[in-house]
């Protein structure tokens, strides 16, 4: 693509005409062209007689050049598919598994009309957003396949909390959280043929730079984004070449059984652990002390009695101090 290769060039320093136009191998009509393209998108390219061409600000946007342009893993999100609107990332990404995409392919959209989450069933998923799925192929079993949801929650929050120093923690099993408001959720989903895994679907859906006014009057007391918790507008393909970085390691480390540090992670991002907590186990609500998580991602729980209690799966929620009993 002739704007990425235009980006790459003028990134970092400035580059004359000529040079660019030797260098992509174009006329110099066409050049032209796609730079008023890419300044009528919003980058901030600017021109000196002398010294040609630099690339300034881009604006925040998830076309894959913007965020190849910068990647550095060795396969995770080489492949990206990129769309202005889908119904779900989830559901294009099915189309692709059965073209044989390849581990770590990538499916963006700028807007969803009915994304999925695990909980309410609907994610809203306006513009401003990171609304992906990521296509993986491990070769493991379908109980260890449930441990992405963790590998994919430390990668997210370690990328915000470290990188871009939001507070952002982890609550069990599938959320991000900032200031004790959702920010981000996981959806896996396996796709079988008969007993075999084809593929892994890990779904993400980022409130990054949605405003207020897009999140719905039901949601507002529970969801929030990025922007309107902190006040200012992160860019969103930045958050994802950090995040891709860090995930594939983690993703290495999952493959090869190595789960324990990416389990340390999870403890210190914790926004669960420590917390009044009402939880679900064989159908049966507890209210318990989440006090941690074991080395296979199991919720810990603390009953009022003193024993332990293992939650494997299902639901937690955090309760607020006039929600400590059950009724």
């Amino acid at each position: 693509m002739v704007r990425k290769h235009i980006l790459k060039n003028i990134a970092n320093e400035y580059v004359t005409e000529k040079e660019l136009i030797n260098k992509l191998n174009i006329t110099h009509e066409k050049l032209e062209h796609n730079l008023n393209e890419l300044k009528e998108s919003g980058y901030d390219i600017r021109h000196e007689k002398e010294r040609g061409y630099k690339l300034f600000n881009t604006p925040d946007i998830l076309e894959p050049f913007m965020i190849e342009h910068d990647l550095k893993t060795d396969y995770i999100a080489h492949n990206i598919h990129f769309y202005q609107e889908v119904t779900s990332t989830n559901d294009v990404a099915k189309k692709f598994v059965d073209n044989d995409s390849p581990d770590g392919t990538v499916i963006i959209a700028e807007k969803q009309t009915a994304g999925r989450s695990r909980k309410h069933g609907d994610w809203v998923s306006p513009e401003g957003g990171i609304w992906m799925t990521m296509i993986l192929r491990p070769d493991v079993s379908l109980v260890e396949a449930s441990k992405l949801t963790i590998v994919t929650g430390v990668a997210l929050a370690k990328t915000l909390h470290d990188h871009f120093k939001v507070n952002a923690g982890i609550k069990w099993p599938n959320d991000i959280l900032i200031n004790d408001k959702k920010i981000c959720g996981i959806l896996t989903e396996a796709i079988t043929d008969y007993d075999q895994i084809k593929a892994i679907l890990v779904g993400v859906g980022m409130d990054v730079n949605v405003d207020e006014a897009d999140i719905p009057d039901y949601l507002k007391n529970t969801a929030t984004s990025v922007k309107e918790e902190l006040d200012i507008e992160l860019k969103r393909a930045d958050i994802l070449n950090v995040f891709f970085k860090i995930f594939e390691q983690y993703y290495e480390d999952f493959k090869k059984g190595n789960i324990k540090p990416i389990i340390s992670e999870w403890r210190r991002l914790s926004s669960t652990t420590g917390n009044r907590v009402k939880v679900y186990k064989q159908n049966k609500a507890m209210i318990a002390d989440a006090v941690g998580i074991d080395n296979q991602g199991a919720l810990i729980v603390e009953l009022d009695d003193g024993s332990l209690e293992k939650i494997t799966s299902g639901e937690c929620f955090i309760l607020d101090e006039d929600e400590q009993t059950i009724s």
